[in-house]
């Protein structure tokens, strides 16, 4: 028996809530803290953080795959669905596929899981046609072996192998019986969040249902649990406190995949990767929280260069701009010549707007005053 599927006691996971305890109670006061610092945040602000939480979160949840999105193209799709709820008037399929996942998990936070559920799911988070035909909406029939590997051609390793496709229909009844009754609504039988949002992200990889899309619907899902947990959608950046170490993600994929039905050691990971989802969500919150108050101090004092070049850094996010703003980025953001861009970086940096970065060398550096 090689995989978790194919032992007698699949799938009784079982784990020891006492180890969770501790974390789970963070979980609801770092929750309770970031919403209210939502609610502290004026109306436009407020919106500002909604769409830059989505947006890192659709951008690395496809980075997870290997699936390299516009930064911008997601961003407009999502501001069209959040602000107008109509769908974008966008060319990149992929982009605005993963606007919609995200939105629509947070819409239906409140709903059971449903087979017609993930397959719009899987839909969004593989919208365009490939090379190799997919099944889309509905769960894989190829009987072929469904395999994760690595490496060359010839010397593929098998990290992975899902029960085979006539099992599927069965296992993902299972699954999503068990998630609904463990749950929101019915809080008899309620577990902790962190578990059950935990348990039902690796049991749904297990299964591995879908032909593309396992891993984003799967986090997906993971979202739709804690936000059910809390009983309002969850700020938690999971996919974004994924991507920053995700081959720690793969092989605590790889090692429960292979073990028994103690998910102890998954949880852990599970549950300290929650905990640092919700330190990025503040610091996100805390970005838009600074950007607004910068514009409230200096807006009025940039002239229309300046205003471009301050627009594009934070634009960048909580993380800046790289490398720090230099004059000849200067020159090409705001479309001027060299003199011109040194003498509105001189004002900005008179006005305490920008500061100069330590270690310039030759080229002096700025970033902004936030």
């Amino acid at each position: 028996m090689r995989w978790i599927w194919q032992q007698p006691a699949w799938p009784d996971f079982h784990y020891d809530p006492c180890l969770l305890e501790e974390r789970e109670l963070v979980f609801r006061l770092n929750s309770e803290r970031l919403a209210g610092r939502f609610e502290a945040l004026p109306t436009a602000s407020r919106q500002d953080a909604t769409v830059d939480l989505m947006l890192s979160e659709a951008i690395k949840t496809n980075a997870i795959e290997g699936e390299n999105l516009d930064r911008e193209s997601v961003r407009s799709s999502l501001l069209a669905l959040i602000t107008a709820d109509t769908l974008p008037d966008n060319a990149d399929q992929k982009a605005t596929g993963a606007a919609l996942l995200l939105v629509d998990v947070r819409n239906t936070w409140q709903k059971p899981l449903t087979h017609d559920l993930l397959g719009q799911w899987q839909s969004m988070a593989v919208p365009e046609q490939r090379y190799i035909p997919i099944l889309l909406g509905t769960y894989r029939t190829d009987p072929s072996p469904m395999q994760i590997v690595s490496g060359p051609y010839g010397r593929e390793k098998v990290h992975y192998e899902a029960p085979p496709a006539n099992r599927v229909a069965d296992e993902m009844m299972a699954f999503i019986d068990w998630y609904n009754q463990f749950g929101f609504p019915n809080k008899t039988k309620a577990t902790s969040g962190i578990a059950r949002a935990g348990i039902a992200h690796l049991w749904f990889e297990v299964i591995h249902p879908f032909d593309d899309g396992n891993g984003r619907v799967g986090r997906a899902i993971a979202d739709h649990a804690l936000s059910q947990c809390l009983g309002y959608p969850t700020t938690a950046c999971l996919a974004t406190a994924i991507a920053a170490d995700k081959k720690s993600y793969y092989q605590q994929l790889e090692q429960a995949s292979r073990g028994g039905m103690d998910v102890n050691a998954w949880l852990d990971y599970f549950a300290d990767t929650v905990i640092r989802a919700q330190e990025i969500a503040k610091e996100e919150v805390d970005f838009v929280l600074g950007k607004a108050r910068f514009y409230e101090t200096y807006g009025d004092q940039l002239n229309a260069r300046q205003a471009r070049m301050v627009a594009r850094v934070f634009a960048e996010g909580r993380k800046g701009f790289e490398g720090g703003i230099t004059t000849r980025k200067y020159e090409t953001i705001a479309k001027c010549p060299n003199r011109t861009a040194s003498r509105d970086l001189a004002d900005l940096l008179a006005k305490g707007i920008i500061l100069a970065l330590p270690g310039g060398g030759r080229t002096t550096r700025y970033e902004l005053a936030i």
